[in-house]
């Protein structure tokens, strides 16, 4: 089959990978020709992100690109696009402009479109493009690749509106946690399907990245980034170094913490292998319960049999969790010292997929249409 994928995230070897880019991966390891369309990029992003920007328009500006057999990706790169903000003055003004963005496309994305068996669209902007992909291609099976709450991530509420209409429209919703959705509408065809491990990546990484005798911490990830949780534990425990990757992670934080940016997975890989235990510092209220299941670094520290140090909102939701108090921890040194000290459990990894069972799952769900 042929796959097309609309996402937010880049395509490129120096960006960091989330599920859609293992998902789309696997899928193209399993036979299938695979292309992806990064949006929610144009002009703008030169003036917030300036390398990221040269590095999509060097090679997939408005064109594929062929990085693997069977794998192709390209960026749409208009000299503008609207995108959500915090102010509801600019948001009001950008729900203007998401209906022709998301239907006045260029040739290349029209063409791909047409060319796809099956459309999968990851929550975000992406879902501009919903009612064009109907249009140009009616016969194209759609899959709602629902990641993360609307709301969550401070998506506009013209996104928010714009996936209450069309979630029931999609073939299926495929969510990572059966939490993500209880907020859509119940004609909405959902499906779980967990979170993926690169169990190889992880597996043949044989070399760790820290000083012997040393204790370390790896946070993987921005999502709902808690500064003032993180910079307690890190102030308790000068004896442990706290290792943190992921775009805009606040570099003021004490001398035990270092700040890497955003890297490439195999990086980071060996900084979760041999780490004592991970860090998970989001800042929660009950909507986000849903990150229990559908967090991809919770799934990647339990592999490698790390302790997670996470808000107390997520208490029981798994074996390997210390638990701190979000609003008023009164023994951050005694949680830390929790987490660098439990015994690794094999049970820890007990039912986590590689993405090529992922895939498999996702194949069974278009095979059933």
């Amino acid at each position: 089959m042929k796959f097309l994928f609309l996402s937010t995230h880049a395509f490129l070897p120096t960006t960091r990978k989330t599920s859609v880019h293992f998902v789309s991966e696997a899928l193209a390891e399993r036979g299938h020709d695979v292309s992806t369309i990064s949006v929610g990029y144009s002009g703008l992003t030169a003036l917030k992100k300036p390398e990221l920007h040269a590095q999509l328009s060097a090679d997939q500006k408005n064109r594929f690109v062929e990085s693997r057999p069977r794998y192709r990706s390209a960026c749409y790169l208009p000299p503008l696009h609207p995108f959500s903000s915090g102010n509801a003055h600019i948001n009001r003004l950008t729900a203007l402009f998401f209906p022709l963005y998301g239907n006045l496309l260029p040739g290349f994305f029209r063409e791909a479109i047409r060319d796809a068996d099956v459309v999968a669209i990851e929550s975000g902007t992406a879902i501009a493009f919903f009612d064009a992909v109907r249009r140009i291609n009616p016969r194209a099976r759609t899959l709602y690749f629902n990641r993360d709450r609307l709301d969550t991530v401070g998506a506009s509420r013209y996104l928010q509106t714009l996936e209450q209409r069309v979630a029931p429209r999609f073939d299926r919703v495929v969510v990572p946690s059966p939490k993500m959705a209880e907020h859509l509408p119940p004609e909405s065809r959902v499906v779980y399907i967990p979170q993926g491990i690169d169990k190889a990546g992880f597996d043949a990484c044989d070399t760790s990245p820290f000083a012997a005798g040393t204790k370390n911490a790896v946070s993987v990830g921005n999502m709902l980034f808690d500064r003032e949780a993180v910079v307690a534990m890190a102030t308790s425990s000068p004896d442990v170094t706290f290792h943190f990757f992921g775009a805009g992670i606040p570099e003021d934080l004490p001398a035990n913490a270092v700040v890497y940016g955003e890297k490439p997975f195999l990086d980071i890989i060996p900084f979760i292998k041999f780490a004592n235990f991970g860090i998970a510092p989001y800042r929660l209220s009950e909507r986000e319960l849903y990150l229990a299941q559908s967090s991809l670094k919770l799934q990647q520290y339990s592999y490698c049999l790390l302790p997670i140090m996470v808000p107390d909102l997520l208490e029981g939701s798994r074996a390997n969790l210390v638990c701190y108090g979000q609003h008023g921890e009164p023994d951050w040194k005694g949680k830390v010292a929790k987490a660098a000290s439990m015994p690794h459990e094999e049970n820890w990894r007990d039912g986590i997929l590689t993405w090529a069972e992922v895939a498999g799952r996702i194949e069974e769900e278009i095979a059933a249409l």
